[in-house]
């Protein structure tokens, strides 16, 4: 099994043109996100999970549009987590949001020795909370530091043999030209 994960798009909050964190996508973020779909039309997806958020539901619209595959589900336990209140959130894992997301990912996740990709579309800290999940990494401040630009992809793959999971990529922008990837935030 693959997971790819992907951040959304740049939304009008990421651009600064307005205060609502829950914003839609800016054209560039849709431009990117498009580059970011015909990259993963070569992937062979099986499935598309996203947030609830309205930057990461149309990111994930675009791309399914493109790849050909609906959104299965969105999860409100994909959503941003407030990197503000992320410590106090984090301790223990302990948080009832954190764990209902680490169930969704088990149960995503459980035919993991199956030949196939799922694309999950969230949000930079809420990828690197199930990249260090995955992973059986301590959620400290090292992986979270750890940048997620717009369209940034993380890619998770299976080892069968080692019956763990392994980061083949994290934060990819090879899907965009190099002109589009000046001031990227």
């Amino acid at each position: 099994m693959k997971i790819i994960l992907a951040r959304h798009g740049e939304s009008e909050h990421n651009a600064k043109l307005t205060e609502d964190k829950d914003s839609i996508l800016t054209e560039r973020g849709r431009m990117h996100t498009a580059y970011l779909g015909k990259k993963l039309k070569k992937e062979n997806i099986s499935e598309v999970y996203a947030s609830n958020l309205k930057r990461a539901k149309e990111t994930a619209g675009i791309i399914s549009k493109i790849i050909k595959v609906p959104v299965k589900y969105f999860f409100r336990e994909l959503d941003e987590y407030s990197g503000k209140n992320l410590k106090f959130a984090i301790i223990g894992l302990f948080n009832l949001r954190l764990r209902k997301l680490k169930k969704i990912l088990n149960k995503i996740s459980k035919e993991r020795e199956k030949d196939k990709t799922i694309l999950i579309v969230a949000h930079g800290i809420t990828n690197r909370i199930i990249i260090g999940h995955l992973l059986q990494m301590p959620l400290k401040k090292q992986l979270l530091s750890l940048w997620q630009h717009n369209t940034g992809l993380n890619v998770l793959s299976w080892n069968k043999d080692h019956k763990n999971w392994g980061l083949e990529s994290l934060n990819d922008l090879s899907h965009l030209p190099k002109r589009l990837k000046d001031g990227l935030k």
